[in-house]
C-alpha cells in the first residue's frame, strides 16, 4: 500500500470513528434526551407515518426483535403510539405523538446544521470530481457489504 493510499484510509477511519462518537451520544431533541437508537426510530416512523415493526427494523438495518426494546422505550417517554391495522388486527402500526413530532424536526434541524458544512464542501468540488469521489465511496460501502457478508 502506498503512504498516500494509507493516509487516506487513516483518515477515512478517523472520519467513520468521530461519525460513531459523535451519533452515539445522546442528546436533546425537542423535549428531551435520546439514545442514537431511540431517534433514529423516531426519524423512520417520522417519515413513514403507519410504518410497522417489520418495515421499521428492514429500515433501520435490525432485526425484528431489537425493535420492540426501542419501542417500549418510546411508549414510556410518550413520544410515539401504537394501533392496530383495520384490515389486519395482527399487524401494529406506528405513529409518532406531538412530543415525537416535536423531537422528529429537532433531530432533522441537527443534522440540516451538521451536513451544511459538508454539503458545501461537496458543492464545491467540480462535478467529474463529485463523481469520481461518489464512485469511490460506492465502491468503498460494496466491498464492506461482501466483507460483512463473508463472516
Amino acid at each position: 500500500m502506498s503512504n498516500q493510499s494509507q493516509c487516506v484510509l487513516d483518515t477515512m477511519l478517523r472520519i467513520i470513528n468521530k461519525s460513531s462518537e459523535l451519533m452515539a451520544e445522546p442528546r436533546m431533541f425537542g423535549t428531551e434526551v435520546l439514545y442514537a437508537s431511540e431517534i433514529h426510530m423516531i426519524d423512520v416512523i417520522g417519515r413513514n407515518p403507519g410504518i410497522h415493526v417489520t418495515e421499521v427494523a428492514h429500515k433501520l438495518g435490525i432485526t425484528k426483535g431489537a425493535v420492540p426494546k426501542i419501542i417500549c422505550k418510546l411508549l414510556q417517554k410518550e413520544l410515539i403510539y401504537r394501533y392496530q391495522a383495520k384490515d389486519n388486527k395482527k399487524m401494529v402500526l406506528l405513529n409518532l405523538t406531538e412530543k415525537g413530532q416535536k423531537a422528529f424536526y429537532s433531530h432533522a434541524e441537527f443534522h440540516k446544521e451538521l451536513d451544511h458544512g459538508i454539503i458545501k464542501k461537496f458543492n464545491s468540488l467540480q462535478e467529474a470530481d463529485l463523481l469520481m469521489f461518489q464512485d469511490l465511496m460506492s465502491e468503498v460501502e460494496q466491498y464492506i457489504d461482501k466483507f460483512r457478508q463473508e463472516e
